[in-house]
């Protein structure tokens, strides 16, 4: 199992339509095949900031992803609008509850 995790940095200019496509594509990405979770959310409105959280059950499940084409007119029209990311990929070996508190 895998996790892409981190943050985007956009112009808060275009957050409002930025939320609009992850809304109508996210029904699409949750669909594919090795999707556990899926969600980009606003973290700091002010500052453009997104926080990425994705689980996939593994490379290949992530790869079939970045290859749709929905996910390609994300990028396209996104990609050149980023200003700064530290998405990254972190293996998963396995889970556990959270430590009793």
């Amino acid at each position: 199992m895998i996790f892409v995790a981190g943050t985007m940095t956009f112009d808060p200019a275009i957050l409002e339509e930025f939320t609009r496509d992850v809304a109508a594509m996210r029904p699409k990405v949750v669909a594919e095949k090795g999707c556990l979770h899926y969600s980009l959310l606003i973290e700091d409105h002010d500052a453009g900031l997104i926080n990425v959280l994705e689980q996939w059950t593994g490379d290949g499940a992530l790869l079939g992803h970045l290859r749709q084409p929905w996910v390609a007119d994300f990028f396209s029209k996104y990609g050149p609008q980023l200003k700064g990311a530290t998405v990254q990929v972190y293996d998963i070996a396995g889970a556990r509850p959270l430590p009793e508190f």
